[in-house]
Protein backbone atom coordinates (compact mmCIF):
# COMPACT_ATOMS: atom_id res chain seq x y z
CA UNK A 1 0.00 0.00 0.00
CA UNK A 2 2.87 2.00 1.16
CA UNK A 3 4.80 1.86 -2.30
CA UNK A 4 1.53 2.48 -4.79
CA UNK A 5 1.03 5.71 -2.21
CA UNK A 6 5.13 6.45 -2.89
CA UNK A 7 4.68 5.90 -6.39
CA UNK A 8 1.55 7.81 -6.85
CA UNK A 9 3.28 11.31 -5.23
CA UNK A 10 6.47 10.82 -7.42
CA UNK A 11 4.47 10.03 -10.55
CA UNK A 12 2.90 14.13 -10.09
CA UNK A 13 6.70 15.67 -8.75
CA UNK A 14 8.45 14.56 -11.98
CA UNK A 15 5.36 15.06 -13.90
CA UNK A 16 5.65 18.91 -12.80
CA UNK A 17 9.28 19.00 -13.01
CA UNK A 18 9.00 17.73 -16.40
CA UNK A 19 6.63 20.31 -17.56
CA UNK A 20 8.56 23.05 -15.96
CA UNK A 21 11.35 22.10 -17.74
CA UNK A 22 9.72 22.23 -21.43
CA UNK A 23 8.35 25.21 -20.32
CA UNK A 24 11.23 26.79 -19.50
CA UNK A 25 12.81 25.53 -22.88
CA UNK A 26 10.32 27.12 -25.18
CA UNK A 27 10.31 29.98 -23.37
CA UNK A 28 13.66 30.93 -23.42
CA UNK A 29 14.52 29.41 -26.55
CA UNK A 30 11.91 28.53 -28.93
CA UNK A 31 9.57 31.42 -28.55
CA UNK A 32 11.82 34.57 -28.94
CA UNK A 33 13.57 33.06 -31.72
CA UNK A 34 10.28 32.12 -33.59
CA UNK A 35 11.77 28.53 -34.25
CA UNK A 36 8.42 25.92 -35.68
CA UNK A 37 8.97 23.22 -33.64
CA UNK A 38 5.76 21.40 -34.28
CA UNK A 39 2.95 20.23 -32.05
CA UNK A 40 0.70 22.89 -30.33
CA UNK A 41 3.57 24.92 -29.38
CA UNK A 42 4.81 24.83 -32.74
CA UNK A 43 1.32 26.47 -33.31
CA UNK A 44 1.41 28.73 -30.72
CA UNK A 45 4.55 30.54 -32.49
CA UNK A 46 2.81 30.36 -36.00
CA UNK A 47 -0.17 32.29 -34.30
CA UNK A 48 1.56 34.90 -32.89
CA UNK A 49 3.13 35.84 -36.60
CA UNK A 50 -0.48 35.26 -38.34
CA UNK A 51 -2.26 37.25 -36.02
CA UNK A 52 0.40 39.49 -34.71
CA UNK A 53 1.46 38.96 -31.72
CA UNK A 54 -1.63 36.68 -30.20
CA UNK A 55 -0.47 34.93 -27.16
CA UNK A 56 1.36 31.52 -27.31
CA UNK A 57 0.63 29.77 -24.13
CA UNK A 58 -3.42 30.96 -24.98
CA UNK A 59 -3.07 29.23 -28.35
CA UNK A 60 -1.72 26.13 -26.57
CA UNK A 61 -3.86 26.30 -23.85
CA UNK A 62 -7.25 26.69 -26.51
CA UNK A 63 -5.59 23.76 -28.57
CA UNK A 64 -5.28 21.49 -25.60
CA UNK A 65 -8.92 22.02 -24.53
CA UNK A 66 -9.82 20.50 -27.66
CA UNK A 67 -7.06 17.67 -27.70
CA UNK A 68 -8.00 16.89 -24.24
CA UNK A 69 -11.92 16.27 -25.37
CA UNK A 70 -10.16 13.66 -27.93
CA UNK A 71 -8.04 12.22 -25.41
CA UNK A 72 -11.02 11.46 -22.93
CA UNK A 73 -12.92 9.02 -24.54
CA UNK A 74 -9.68 7.07 -26.33
CA UNK A 75 -6.43 7.28 -23.98
CA UNK A 76 -8.37 6.02 -20.48
CA UNK A 77 -9.25 7.90 -16.97
CA UNK A 78 -6.05 8.09 -15.00
CA UNK A 79 -4.04 9.59 -18.33
CA UNK A 80 -6.48 11.75 -19.13
CA UNK A 81 -6.10 13.51 -15.34
CA UNK A 82 -2.88 13.62 -15.89
CA UNK A 83 -3.55 15.00 -19.23
CA UNK A 84 -5.23 18.07 -17.80
CA UNK A 85 -2.91 18.96 -15.13
CA UNK A 86 -0.70 18.82 -17.77
CA UNK A 87 -1.99 20.65 -20.23
CA UNK A 88 -2.93 23.72 -17.52
CA UNK A 89 0.18 23.80 -16.01
CA UNK A 90 1.93 23.76 -19.27
CA UNK A 91 0.97 27.26 -20.61
CA UNK A 92 1.42 28.60 -17.27
CA UNK A 93 4.61 27.72 -16.68
CA UNK A 94 5.26 29.26 -20.15
CA UNK A 95 3.72 32.47 -19.27
CA UNK A 96 5.73 32.50 -15.79
CA UNK A 97 8.93 31.83 -17.09
CA UNK A 98 7.97 34.37 -20.25
CA UNK A 99 7.62 36.90 -17.72
CA UNK A 100 11.29 36.23 -16.43
CA UNK A 101 12.67 36.38 -19.59
CA UNK A 102 11.20 39.53 -20.14
CA UNK A 103 13.10 40.75 -16.92
CA UNK A 104 16.64 39.43 -18.29
CA UNK A 105 19.13 41.96 -19.45
CA UNK A 106 19.62 41.34 -23.34
CA UNK A 107 23.23 40.92 -23.46
CA UNK A 108 22.30 37.94 -21.51
CA UNK A 109 20.09 36.50 -23.69
CA UNK A 110 22.75 36.97 -27.32
CA UNK A 111 23.51 33.24 -28.12
CA UNK A 112 24.16 31.54 -31.64
CA UNK A 113 20.83 29.89 -33.16
CA UNK A 114 22.70 26.48 -33.14
CA UNK A 115 23.58 26.88 -29.40
CA UNK A 116 20.06 27.74 -28.87
CA UNK A 117 17.95 24.82 -30.62
CA UNK A 118 20.36 22.07 -29.08
CA UNK A 119 19.95 23.54 -25.15
CA UNK A 120 16.46 23.91 -26.83
CA UNK A 121 16.00 20.14 -27.53
CA UNK A 122 17.61 18.82 -24.77
CA UNK A 123 15.69 20.06 -21.69
CA UNK A 124 12.14 20.49 -23.81
CA UNK A 125 12.95 16.72 -25.23
CA UNK A 126 14.07 15.86 -21.36
CA UNK A 127 11.06 17.55 -19.73
CA UNK A 128 8.27 16.33 -21.97
CA UNK A 129 10.21 12.50 -21.15
CA UNK A 130 9.95 12.98 -17.36
CA UNK A 131 6.29 13.38 -18.08
CA UNK A 132 5.38 10.84 -20.30
CA UNK A 133 7.40 8.27 -18.67
CA UNK A 134 5.22 8.59 -15.61
CA UNK A 135 2.02 8.82 -17.24
CA UNK A 136 1.72 11.97 -18.02
CA UNK A 137 0.91 14.55 -21.06
CA UNK A 138 1.69 18.16 -21.76
CA UNK A 139 -1.66 17.99 -23.82
CA UNK A 140 -1.57 18.66 -27.31
CA UNK A 141 -0.27 16.21 -29.73
CA UNK A 142 0.68 14.25 -26.87
CA UNK A 143 -2.49 12.48 -26.84
CA UNK A 144 -2.11 12.01 -30.49
CA UNK A 145 1.35 10.51 -29.75
CA UNK A 146 0.17 8.35 -26.72
CA UNK A 147 -2.88 6.61 -28.94
CA UNK A 148 -0.43 6.18 -31.80
CA UNK A 149 2.16 4.32 -29.20
CA UNK A 150 -0.89 2.50 -27.97
CA UNK A 151 -2.80 1.59 -30.71
CA UNK A 152 -0.43 1.82 -33.40
CA UNK A 153 2.87 0.85 -31.24
CA UNK A 154 4.50 3.45 -33.29
CA UNK A 155 7.35 4.80 -30.80
CA UNK A 156 7.47 8.43 -29.19
CA UNK A 157 10.27 9.40 -31.75
CA UNK A 158 8.26 8.06 -34.91
CA UNK A 159 5.08 9.51 -34.06
CA UNK A 160 7.39 13.32 -33.05
CA UNK A 161 8.49 12.95 -36.48
CA UNK A 162 5.36 12.72 -38.62
CA UNK A 163 3.25 15.05 -36.62
CA UNK A 164 5.96 17.57 -35.71
CA UNK A 165 6.91 17.26 -39.98
CA UNK A 166 3.83 18.37 -41.12
CA UNK A 167 3.76 21.45 -38.84
CA UNK A 168 7.37 22.53 -39.47
CA UNK A 169 6.21 22.42 -43.13
CA UNK A 170 3.25 24.64 -42.64
CA UNK A 171 6.34 26.90 -40.84
CA UNK A 172 7.96 26.87 -43.95
CA UNK A 173 5.16 28.04 -46.07
CA UNK A 174 4.14 30.95 -43.62
CA UNK A 175 7.49 32.66 -42.12
CA UNK A 176 9.53 31.60 -45.31
CA UNK A 177 13.01 31.44 -43.29
CA UNK A 178 14.48 28.17 -44.41
CA UNK A 179 17.33 28.55 -42.11
CA UNK A 180 14.75 28.17 -39.11
CA UNK A 181 12.91 25.45 -40.60
CA UNK A 182 15.96 23.30 -41.32
CA UNK A 183 17.09 23.99 -37.64
CA UNK A 184 13.45 23.22 -36.52
CA UNK A 185 14.47 19.71 -38.11
CA UNK A 186 17.48 19.28 -36.10
CA UNK A 187 15.55 20.30 -32.85
CA UNK A 188 12.90 17.48 -33.23
CA UNK A 189 15.44 14.96 -34.25
CA UNK A 190 17.07 15.41 -31.17
CA UNK A 191 14.28 16.09 -28.98
CA UNK A 192 12.89 12.97 -29.88
CA UNK A 193 16.08 10.96 -29.47
CA UNK A 194 16.27 12.20 -25.85
CA UNK A 195 12.44 11.76 -25.01
CA UNK A 196 12.79 7.77 -25.86
CA UNK A 197 15.94 7.81 -24.00
CA UNK A 198 14.42 9.36 -20.97
CA UNK A 199 10.93 7.26 -21.28
CA UNK A 200 12.82 4.05 -22.20
CA UNK A 201 15.27 4.45 -19.74
CA UNK A 202 18.25 3.53 -22.21
CA UNK A 203 21.34 6.04 -21.07
CA UNK A 204 23.26 3.90 -18.46
CA UNK A 205 21.46 0.13 -18.79
CA UNK A 206 23.69 -2.74 -20.41
CA UNK A 207 22.85 -6.21 -20.72
CA UNK A 208 25.95 -8.27 -20.64
CA UNK A 209 26.51 -11.59 -21.98
CA UNK A 210 29.47 -14.09 -20.36
CA UNK A 211 30.82 -17.26 -21.93
CA UNK A 212 33.66 -18.44 -19.63
CA UNK A 213 35.23 -21.81 -18.32
CA UNK A 214 35.26 -19.85 -15.08
CA UNK A 215 31.69 -18.89 -14.91
CA UNK A 216 30.94 -19.72 -11.51
CA UNK A 217 33.84 -17.70 -10.22
CA UNK A 218 32.37 -14.74 -12.48
CA UNK A 219 28.49 -15.56 -10.98
CA UNK A 220 29.73 -15.93 -7.40
CA UNK A 221 31.82 -12.45 -7.85
CA UNK A 222 28.80 -10.69 -9.20
CA UNK A 223 26.14 -12.11 -6.69
CA UNK A 224 28.66 -10.97 -3.86
CA UNK A 225 30.71 -8.01 -4.11
CA UNK A 226 27.70 -6.23 -6.70
CA UNK A 227 24.69 -7.60 -5.47
CA UNK A 228 23.05 -8.05 -8.79
CA UNK A 229 20.91 -10.64 -10.33
CA UNK A 230 22.56 -13.19 -12.69
CA UNK A 231 20.81 -15.63 -15.18
CA UNK A 232 22.64 -18.91 -16.07
CA UNK A 233 21.47 -20.07 -19.48
CA UNK A 234 22.67 -23.52 -21.27
CA UNK A 235 24.55 -22.87 -24.70
CA UNK A 236 26.61 -25.08 -26.70
CA UNK A 237 29.77 -24.07 -29.03
CA UNK A 238 28.77 -25.38 -32.40
CA UNK A 239 32.72 -25.89 -33.18
CA UNK A 240 33.36 -27.47 -30.10
CA UNK A 241 29.76 -28.79 -29.21
CA UNK A 242 30.68 -28.34 -25.54
CA UNK A 243 27.75 -27.20 -23.44
CA UNK A 244 28.56 -24.13 -21.32
CA UNK A 245 26.59 -22.35 -18.95
CA UNK A 246 26.33 -18.54 -20.12
CA UNK A 247 26.05 -15.91 -17.73
CA UNK A 248 23.54 -12.88 -18.64
CA UNK A 249 23.24 -9.78 -16.19
CA UNK A 250 21.79 -6.07 -16.57
CA UNK A 251 24.40 -3.34 -15.38
CA UNK A 252 24.79 0.15 -15.66
CA UNK A 253 27.95 1.75 -16.88
CA UNK A 254 29.58 1.93 -13.96
CA UNK A 255 29.42 -1.46 -12.78
CA UNK A 256 29.67 -2.70 -16.31
CA UNK A 257 33.42 -1.51 -15.77
CA UNK A 258 33.50 -3.27 -12.39
CA UNK A 259 31.96 -6.32 -14.05
CA UNK A 260 34.91 -6.04 -16.70
CA UNK A 261 37.59 -6.43 -14.22
CA UNK A 262 36.20 -9.49 -12.44
CA UNK A 263 36.44 -11.34 -15.63
CA UNK A 264 39.63 -10.22 -16.43
CA UNK A 265 40.93 -11.28 -13.06
CA UNK A 266 39.23 -15.03 -13.67
CA UNK A 267 39.19 -15.68 -17.39
CA UNK A 268 41.32 -13.50 -19.48
CA UNK A 269 40.33 -15.47 -22.54
CA UNK A 270 36.67 -14.80 -21.86
CA UNK A 271 34.10 -14.19 -24.37
CA UNK A 272 31.77 -11.69 -23.86
CA UNK A 273 29.61 -8.73 -25.01
CA UNK A 274 26.78 -5.72 -23.97
CA UNK A 275 24.78 -4.59 -25.69
CA UNK A 276 22.31 -1.52 -24.52
CA UNK A 277 19.04 -2.18 -23.13
CA UNK A 278 16.02 -0.07 -24.24
CA UNK A 279 14.01 -0.84 -21.11
CA UNK A 280 14.85 -2.07 -17.67
CA UNK A 281 12.52 -3.00 -15.57
CA UNK A 282 12.09 -5.42 -11.94
CA UNK A 283 14.37 -5.82 -9.28
CA UNK A 284 17.34 -2.87 -8.28
CA UNK A 285 15.81 -1.04 -11.70
CA UNK A 286 12.01 -0.08 -11.20
CA UNK A 287 11.79 -1.31 -7.44
CA UNK A 288 13.91 -2.27 -4.13
CA UNK A 289 15.23 -5.29 -3.30
CA UNK A 290 12.74 -7.15 -1.40
CA UNK A 291 13.65 -10.81 -0.95
CA UNK A 292 17.43 -10.75 -0.52
CA UNK A 293 18.47 -14.16 -0.98
CA UNK A 294 16.37 -14.76 -3.88
CA UNK A 295 18.38 -14.17 -7.57
CA UNK A 296 17.07 -14.13 -11.31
Amino acid sequence: MWDKIKKYYKDWLFMTLGVAIAGAGYSFFIMPNNIVTGGVSGLGVLFKNIFNGFDPALTILILNIVFLIIGLFLVGKEFFLKTVYGSLTFPLFIELFSLLYNVIPNEYKEFDLPLIVIFASISIGFGLGLVIKHGGSTGGVEVLQKMMFNYLHIPFSMSLYLIDGTIILIGLFVLKNVQLSLYAIVFTYVAGVVIDSVVFSGFNKKAVYIISDKSEDIKNDLLDQMDRGVTSIKVIGEYSKKERSMLLCVLNNSEYIKLRDIIEKYDSNAFYFAVRASEVRGEGFSYEKQYPNIRG
